[in-house]
């Protein structure tokens, strides 16, 4: 086992609450466990010798045998970690803490920008004080998302949850999920619940993220206009914003490696059949950097819309997007009426705002 003060910078990625679909099903009582024991297994064909766990610039390191790896230790305060083989492109996070923890992780082969990369995913978690915390909030959002004034019943959730878990870094994930990823609070009632967090046990990461958010909230929130911009289609003619006046707009950040992003064409593709004949449309911004890869999933995926290119993902940076896919639905003044809605909200929107053309 090797211990050592390293930074893993290439794998700082934020906790975003729902880009995991790990179900954590065991009953577990917060309790005084007085160090961690780590038992992972890994599904898919790798060939690593060693398993990493990363967490407060401490780096430690097991054998892979068959598989399966344990690690030891204890950690004074519940925090986020990083667990990954060196051959991957990403490190998983979690959440840990002074337990006796399984985990199950995959790994699996995908195509990005023209390359063969390999990829980690925490497919579940057992025996976690932080994952039952994690469901009570996934639970509420998901039994109350579709309600009316879902808004006031989540700042009213938080208000609650975040006093009783101030301390954990999960709730620091949350509000930074809420501004940099899923707006759909105020920046004021945003800003009254990052009063009620111990800061001092938050990510770096995620109080940086909350703040970008923030920020992009006063520029770019709902009621403002939306960033005026001109990117190449593709037969690299230049498409400008302004070209789309008088028509409700989708705008679609995606890309072609990003399998989150393909998995919601076909409900996409299900919308613009329905609402076609009207003043509906929608664009597609693509951060590839291998064109033809690009233009082989947008034949591929049946993609019928305005299709753009921003390798330098210029755009992206102005709107403060980390994470794709991500969305923005513009009225026809150019007004930003929502952000990263699914199909079903963008439904609802359109089936009372759309005109036949």
């Amino acid at each position: 086992m090797i211990k050592s003060k390293i930074k893993v910078a290439k794998w700082a990625l934020s906790i975003f609450i729902f880009a995991t679909t790990c179900l954590y099903s065991q009953n577990i009582s917060k309790n005084n466990v007085s160090m961690y024991k780590i038992h992972g297994t890994i599904k898919g064909d790798i060939t690593d010798s060693f398993a990493y766990l990363y967490y407060n610039n401490v780096e430690d390191s097991v054998t892979i045998a068959n598989n399966n790896f344990e690690f030891k230790g204890i950690v004074s305060d519940t925090v986020s970690a990083q667990v990954y083989i060196k051959s991957a492109e990403n490190a998983p996070q979690f959440y840990l803490e002074n337990n006796t923890i399984d985990i199950q992780i995959s790994a699996n082969k995908v195509n990005k920008d023209g390359k063969s990369v390999e990829t980690m995913h925490i497919d579940g978690i057992k025996g976690s004080h932080s994952s039952q915390i994690q469901q009570e909030y996934l639970n509420f959002y998901q039994q109350n998302a579709g309600k009316k004034e879902f808004n006031k019943l989540l700042y009213s959730k938080l208000t609650v949850f975040l006093k009783k878990h101030r301390s954990h870094p999960f709730s620091g994930a949350i509000l930074a999920e809420l501004a940099m990823v899923n707006p759909i609070l105020s920046k004021k009632e945003l800003n009254t619940l990052y009063s009620i967090l111990d800061i001092t046990k938050q990510t770096d990461q995620d109080l940086r993220f909350f703040k970008k958010g923030i920020d992009r909230l006063g520029t770019y929130a709902v009621g403002k206009p939306f960033l005026d911009f001109e990117l190449p289609d593709q037969n690299g003619a230049l498409v400008h914003l302004n070209k789309f006046n008088g028509k409700i707009i989708l705008i679609d950040f995606w890309a072609s490696w990003c399998a989150p992003c393909r998995k919601k064409s076909p409900e996409l593709i299900a919308l613009k059949q329905q609402y076609s004949g009207t003043n509906f449309e929608i664009i597609g911004i693509s951060r590839d950097k291998n064109s033809k890869q690009w233009n082989a999933a947008i034949e591929k995926d049946k993609l019928d819309w305005i299709n753009l290119l921003d390798q330098d993902q210029k755009i992206e940076s102005s709107l403060g997007i980390e994470n794709i896919p991500y969305n923005y639905l513009i009225d026809e003044k150019g007004i930003i009426i929502g952000i990263n809605l699914s199909p079903t909200e963008i439904g609802k929107i359109l089936s009372a705002n759309t005109k036949k053309t």
